[in-house]
């Protein structure tokens, strides 16, 4: 170092700097996919969010977390994941879902809670096992003031892979939508979102409705 001046000094310890952060990145990108729905641009090249969704759902083997805000056509959507809980009786399904209640609604909290169940169990699920599913109380709330909406919208496949997303759980938002999310092969960063959706319902933030 008594050989190098001081503008040499910080010449070198720039690149070493840039070296690291390029490395760093380089092990991110390994871990990190981008997952579209929309129109694809030239020159880039995206995972699709339908594809990935079906891949996760067919390749569990021992747990599946789904939050979703909106539910449509879920027979459709959900069809793998539902084949693969008959086909797998140790594959543990918690379902995360909003229950809308719309604006000016008046309808009884639990009457509300029924009707979502019933429209789930007939129109939203094809398989022989039913998943866990939960809800959030305060999206059935009477009261506008206290009403919150469960808005997340992830995956999480045997605590190993997560996949975060603006997209909904209907075609639309698989499909034709401009959408954008991320998949995530960190177990650590897995685990802890799994931990954290655990501990609301371990807390009854969020309940059991099925």
């Amino acid at each position: 170092a008594k050989n190098f001046s001081p503008t040499q000094i910080m010449a070198i310890l720039q690149l070493i700097q840039s070296d690291r952060k390029k490395r760093s990145e380089i092990v991110v990108a390994d871990h990190l996919d981008l997952v579209w729905t929309g129109p694809e641009t030239s020159g880039v090249t995206n995972r699709d969010t339908k594809v990935v969704v079906q891949e996760l759902f067919r390749n569990a083997k021992r747990s599946v977390l789904v939050a979703g805000f909106a539910v449509y056509q879920g027979k459709e959507v959900f069809k793998s994941l539902a084949d693969a809980m008959d086909a797998n009786e140790s594959l543990c399904v918690d379902m995360h879902l909003n229950i809308h209640r719309k604006y000016g609604d008046t309808t009884r909290p639990e009457d509300l809670v029924k009707r979502f169940t019933d429209d789930f169990r007939r129109r939203q699920w094809s398989g022989k096992r039913l998943p866990n599913v939960y809800y959030d109380p305060r999206s059935v709330s009477l009261d506008l003031d206290k009403r919150s909406v469960l808005h997340a919208k992830c995956i999480i496949v045997d605590k190993e892979l997560s996949f975060v997303t603006s997209a909904n759980f209907t075609e639309a938002a698989q499909e034709r939508n401009i959408e954008a999310g991320v998949l995530i092969r960190m177990p650590s960063f897995s685990e802890k979102l799994y931990g954290h959706f655990s501990s609301l319902t371990s807390d009854g933030v969020l309940k059991k409705i099925i």
